[in-house]
């Protein structure tokens, strides 16, 4: 919102702005204010350990014609503001007086207090820090890069900072997890902005050597294309890509003046040794819960950048920190300044979400139809006919659609067209037969043939119609029935509302039923129990039923689901 709030993403010059201001609270002490491109900083109170700042703004948005909001955003605009100050100058900053004062003790709150902050992190806990002014100058000149930012980047530095500060509140309660989440940062990092593409070389040693007899045994050709395939191994990628990253972003001043006064600073020789191991600790804490090596979780083991055991070398958390943060602030300084931006700015508005809207706003439209849009119209129109067959809802007139429909089938790919068809019949087939579109029998008659394909929207045509059944059609409909559930949630894939999926369901063990298969009824019965949650009489209608091993009367039991809606 800071970015926003900048003006970089307005393309005119009529605005909406309002004064804004907001307190916080801070060991970081310092007298004068500070002045950024985005708002101005002043010590209101700077008594005692904590200072009272507040931080003085305009809230800008953008004049357009329509618009009703005029001013938003503004817990949002301060929590940037907090994240940057208190990242960039290493220091502890709340809006909650008490929450500074907890991260700041110097000693145990009660027996249970087993993590004090500050005995793992000197600087950022200190009960206070004397600011300068290169610190406060240097701060304002890093509001400026982060304001000039790509959008993209911006959001993806504030999700760090935000993620690097829990992970230094966490260390209040949750050793295991604050160590994990400030690797977390690193990943998030790699993940979004390396490319790194893993060669042979970086497979795992332990299973590199034996592998390397056998494939030196086949042909080079073989061998090569057995290798490309390993290391595209999801897991070797992220790993390798995680370290590519990180030595990418080290500077050789981490090692020289940055790591003047530093117990055990990390050496450049030993980064990819830590950055495997602070890799795999996380790894073990998130699949397996498992914690942290026990060293690590000891303050007087950790007063360095570095802790060495058992021939190897493991990032204590104030290593961790150290370069974590010098990786987050290195990489985005360094990044490219954007005085302007064309960017939808809109969407990126505290409190707006993104929703779908209801069927009967768009179902009927067909300015700009085409085939490949059947999926959405056909997923709307089931929604629709639920609400319709079992909660007494009206369907959206579809009688323009139907007519657009009439003039695509004939040259429509059969995909489309069998989308097309179920929909027309089912729309159709429950209007009074002097409501029908007026080609009805015509256009069904021509496309009767639909009807012998093994699709899933033919099998819940027939469903929710007659169904002659004929030997062996069972286990056709039990396949196709699977396969739908299989892919029903990828794009572009029909997806039927509950109840219509029941009706399938059943409809299914009906079949195995009349077939004598009673062990597959029982186990559709089941299936069409298990989801149809939250629907108690219902569920007990079918137990019952299947305890008389009997055909289920589907028109009786849609009336059921009617009357216990």
């Amino acid at each position: 919102m800071l970015q926003i709030i900048s003006g970089k993403f307005f393309e005119s010059d009529e605005l909406h702005t309002h004064q804004g201001q907001g307190v916080f609270y801070s060991n970081y002490s310092w007298n004068l204010p500070i002045e950024t491109c985005i708002g101005t900083i002043e010590a209101v109170d700077s008594h005692g350990d904590i200072t009272t700042y507040i931080f003085k703004y305009v809230n800008k948005l953008e004049r357009k014609p329509g618009d009703i909001l005029i001013r938003t955003g503004d817990s949002t605009i301060i929590e940037h503001m907090k994240l940057l100050f208190s990242f960039f100058l290493k220091c502890t900053v709340d809006n909650d007086r008490s929450i500074v004062e907890l991260n700041t003790r110097q000693s145990e709150r009660n027996l249970n207090d087993d993590v004090i902050p500050s005995k793992f992190l000197d600087r950022n806990f200190d009960t206070k820090i004397q600011g300068t002014i290169e610190e406060t100058q240097a701060f304002a000149e890093f509001v400026y890069k982060v304001i000039g930012l790509e959008r993209f980047k911006y959001k993806k530095l504030i999700t760090c900072i935000k993620n690097y500060n829990n992970a230094l509140q966490a260390l209040n309660y949750n050793f295991d997890l604050a160590y994990s989440m400030l690797v977390y940062c690193l990943e998030a990092l790699c993940q979004s902005f390396d490319e790194y593409n893993p060669i042979w070389e970086d497979y795992p040693d332990k299973a590199k050597r034996p592998l390397d007899k056998i494939l030196d045994t086949l042909d080079p050709e073989v061998a090569n294309n057995i290798k490309s395939i390993l290391i595209e191994d999801s897991h070797l990628k992220l790993q390798k890509r995680f370290q590519h990253f990180i030595n990418s972003n080290l500077q050789d001043d981490f090692f020289i003046n940055l790591a003047t006064g530093i117990n055990n600073p990390l050496k450049h020789s030993e980064v990819e040794q830590v950055l495997l191991n602070a890799y795999n600790l996380r790894s073990r804490y998130v699949h397996s819960l498992e914690q942290v090596m026990k060293q690590l979780r000891y303050s007087s083991f950790s007063n360095g950048d570095v802790f060495y055991w058992q021939n190897n070398a493991y990032l204590t958390f104030k290593g961790l920190v150290r370069l974590t943060h010098h990786i987050i602030l290195n990489f985005f300084t360094n990044q490219e300044y954007l005085e302007k931006e064309e960017y939808e700015w809109e969407s990126d508005l505290p409190g707006t979400i993104e929703v779908q809207l209801s069927e009967q706003y768009w179902l009927a439209n067909t300015d700009g139809f085409l085939p490949e849009h059947t999926i959405y119209k056909i997923n709307g129109f089931l929604y629709q006919l639920e609400k319709a067959l079992f909660f007494d809802q009206s369907l959206t007139d579809l009688s323009e659609l139907m007519c657009e429909l009439e003039q695509l089938m004939p040259t429509t790919p059969k995909r489309y067209k069998i989308q097309m068809f179920v929909m027309y019949v089912l729309y159709n087939g429950l209007l009074n037969e002097s409501l029908r579109s007026v080609n009805y029998n015509k256009v069904t008659d021509a496309h009767s043939a639909l009807l012998q394909e093994h699709t899933i929207e033919i099998l819940l045509l027939h469903s929710l119609s007659v169904w002659e059944d004929s030997e062996g059609k069972a286990l056709s409909c039990e396949e196709i029935f699977k396969s739908y559930e299989k892919n029903k949630f990828k794009e572009n894939r029909l997806n039927i509302p509950d109840f219509l999926e029941c009706i399938v369901r059943i409809q299914i063990a009906n079949m195995f039923m009349q077939e004598g298969n009673v062990e597959k009824y029982n186990e559709w019965i089941i299936n069409a129990i298990l989801n149809i949650p939250g629907n108690l009489e219902l569920q007990n209608l079918l137990f019952e039923i299947k305890e008389q091993d009997k055909s289920i009367d589907l028109q009786e039991f849609m009336e059921q689901i009617s009357k216990h809606q």
